[in-house]
């Protein structure tokens, strides 16, 4: 039995395709009679097939067709849109409106703690009618007999602090400290609700991606099923080998039910943010291009993270706490003046205006109690303060080599890509012309199918973690153009 030969093999061996020119007798004899002839002939043809073969492929006006795949790393969706989006979303979250929140209520504690150096006054008015009364003549009740059966008092008391050993210097400084902390919360909620509403855009503009290749996939194996068909109609397959397409039929279909699930999530957190759907032809954004030229660049930014200026800032605050405790436990100064009116609308002529100075010691076990607890609260925001500085140094070292490994990932994955594709067409032709396996088609066009998902992955955990690295070093913000303030909170008592 012959050997199969493909096409191009059939006219270098001269079977097929090939036409000689007329020769002479002699010469023909020679040529075709001699066991150096044959050489000749095959070497003759096989040059006249390659050349042909070339001519053919090479076409250098062609262009090839666009790969959808590779169009993804275009953007479609200018800067301004993309941080309008996410500059709304922001405004709009309850976070920054919980945030703004906290501020006034720091705000107030700041002013209640500033009024401690004013003077307090009181005024108290004390009125009385008798309503049944009856004495003996007991010389110990003369004072109960001479009260009027009816009198109006008022007093008024004037009291200044006027030295404390420093404790309310220092609950004004907490409260300060607070207050600036409570400041940076505002950045830190806006930083936080724009990244993720970050993360949900390239969430969605992934997932739905990676749906159109998978049903793009599912398309192209049931044309492999039908061609398959007809590869058994003809004696060229087995039927067997229709369960292994249905088997990657089957799993390709699993695969994209789970992406359609993870997209159902990422457009219920887009709709949270944003408080709309997405819209239906959500693009790529422009990646934002980080300018740190180094790691401790990074690390130096984060430094001055408003999360890191928050921790610090309350810190400060506990410490200065503890000091105002520490001063509770000694003696403090005032002064003040204490008047009074007896009988408003009985007599007006009896008052008395006092003047005092009062030096006031408390005796307590439970002062000096809470001057070790407040000092024990003021170590564990110092070492509070130190973990977060170090995370968001860390964090921000993290993000800037992922920005970089990805960057460099890129290339390597679209050129895995490029390649899995030109295989996959390759042996699908092969497949075509009935010269190939049909393991090798699936397994190739698994390969590509991987080859796309890992690119379009990487293509949205790229621009994410550009993203993440100004959020970590602390110019998400102002690379978005988001103001918060003059924000309007959101949500709260109605």
């Amino acid at each position: 039995m012959d050997r199969q030969i493909s096409p191009v093999s059939a006219r270098c061996e001269g079977r097929v395709g090939y036409r000689q020119r007329p020769m002479q007798p002699d010469a023909e004899r020679w040529w075709r009679g001699t066991d150096f002839g044959r050489p000749i002939r095959i070497a003759f043809a096989c040059g006249v097939a390659i050349a042909g073969a070339a001519g053919a492929l090479a076409d250098p006006a062609a262009e090839p067709a666009p790969d959808p795949i590779l169009a993804l790393a275009r953007p479609t969706l200018s800067g301004a849109a993309f941080a309008e989006v996410v500059s709304t979303a922001v405004l709009r979250h309850p976070s920054l409106g919980e945030a703004i929140a906290n501020e006034k209520a720091a705000a107030g504690a700041h002013l209640e703690a500033r009024a401690a150096l004013l003077p307090t006054a009181d005024v108290s008015l004390y009125s009385a009618r008798v309503l049944a009364r009856g004495f003996s003549n007991d010389p110990d009740t003369v004072y109960e007999r001479s009260r009027a059966n009816s009198r109006t008092d008022v007093s008024a008391s004037l009291t200044q602090t006027l030295f404390d050993f420093g404790a309310t210097a220092q609950r004004i400084g907490g409260a300060s400290a607070r207050l600036r902390a409570a400041a940076a919360g505002i950045d830190v909620a806006a930083d936080q609700a724009a990244l993720r509403m970050v993360a949900a855009w390239y969430d969605v503009f992934t997932f739905r991606a990676l749906i159109v290749l998978a049903d793009q996939h599912v398309a192209r194996q049931q044309g492999l099923r039908r061609d398959l068909g007809v590869r058994i109609e003809r004696g060229y397959s087995a039927e067997g080998d229709l369960l292994r397409v249905d088997s990657a039929l089957a799993e390709t279909a699993a695969r994209a039910a789970g992406y359609r699930r993870q997209l159902a999530n990422a457009e219920a957190r887009f709709q949270e943010l944003s408080g709309t759907l997405p819209p239906p032809t959500l693009g790529r954004a422009p990646p934002a291009a980080p300018t740190l030229a180094s790691i401790d660049m990074a690390r130096g930014a984060a430094d001055r993270l408003p999360m890191v200026r928050a921790a610090e800032e309350q810190a400060a605050g506990a410490n200065a706490d503890a000091r105002a405790a520490k001063a509770d436990r000694y003696p403090s100064l005032s002064a003040g003046v204490d008047a009074g009116r007896y009988g408003v609308f009985e007599d007006r002529r009896d008052y008395d205006v006092r003047a005092h100075i009062t030096v006031r010691q408390r005796f307590s076990m439970g002062l000096i109690a809470r001057a070790r607890q407040t000092d024990a609260q003021a170590d564990a925001a110092a070492a509070r303060a130190q973990r977060i500085r170090e995370e968001a140094e860390r964090d921000a070292a993290i993000a800037w080599t992922d920005v970089r490994a990805l960057d460099g990932q890129i290339a390597a994955l679209e050129a895995s890509y490029v390649a899995a594709r030109r295989s996959r067409e390759m042996l699908a032709e092969r497949f075509r012309l009935a010269r190939g396996t049909l393991f090798d088609v699936l397994e190739a066009d698994d390969a590509e199918f991987r080859a796309a998902t890992a690119y379009i992955e990487g293509l949205g955990d790229r621009d994410a973690a550009q993203y993440a690295l100004l959020s970590r070093t602390g110019r998400l913000l102002d690379t978005l153009g988001i103001d918060v303030a003059d924000a309007t909170p959101r949500g709260g008592r109605r």
